[in-house]
């Protein structure tokens, strides 16, 4: 079964989005200054994770001439 590259990507946006949002959660929740950096590092990384995927998101489909 092939692969829909453009849907494996949109799939993989929002499990970026979620995780950002579970990191920002335990930023939140964290009891001390160490723990609450590590959690807003990871939402950062994630955020460049997202945003790295839309930008190939959007090359793939202008190649593809899809909108």
């Amino acid at each position: 079964m092939p692969v829909n590259v453009i849907q494996l990507i949109e799939e993989a946006i929002e499990y970026e989005r979620m995780a950002a949002e579970r990191y920002r959660q335990g930023a939140q929740a964290a009891d001390d200054p160490e723990t609450r950096t590590l959690f807003e590092q990871l939402v950062r990384w994630e955020e460049d994770h997202e945003r790295i995927l839309h930008e190939r998101l959007t090359t793939l489909k202008l190649i593809r001439g899809q909108q």
